[in-house]
């Protein structure tokens, strides 16, 4: 049994959290399904509050960015799971502050099927 997933449908949800967490959406994605794992390479624009503190107040830009990584996640899966109906085990997220590129690993419990 497996998952049918779109990539069109993974990327304007992962846009639309984009949105609602940073006020920016993202400028591309690059999507891959591979089994039960998906990857998202997304760039966007570093939020400028955070670019007007991260020369006098590194430690707390990185802390933040954590935090933001961190509820990016739990709503990713949360809406996830809800509007696909599917079970996730894990997501995986990181960003590059210099490059602004983030990328996003979301392992499903089951295949997805395209």
């Amino acid at each position: 049994m497996g998952y049918y997933i779109t990539k069109k449908q993974l990327a304007t949800l992962y846009n639309e959290i984009s949105k609602e967490i940073f006020s920016i959406g993202v400028h591309d994605q690059k999507i891959d399904i591979i089994e039960n794992k998906v990857f998202i390479i997304a760039s966007s624009k570093r939020m400028p509050a955070l670019d007007a503190l991260k020369d006098e107040y590194s430690e707390l830009v990185f802390s933040l960015d954590s935090a933001l990584s961190s509820r990016y996640k739990k709503l990713l899966k949360e809406r996830l799971e809800k509007s696909l109906n599917v079970n996730i085990s894990s997501v995986f997220r990181d960003y590059d502050p210099v490059q602004g590129t983030a990328c996003t690993v979301i392992c499903f419990e089951n295949s997805i099927n395209r």
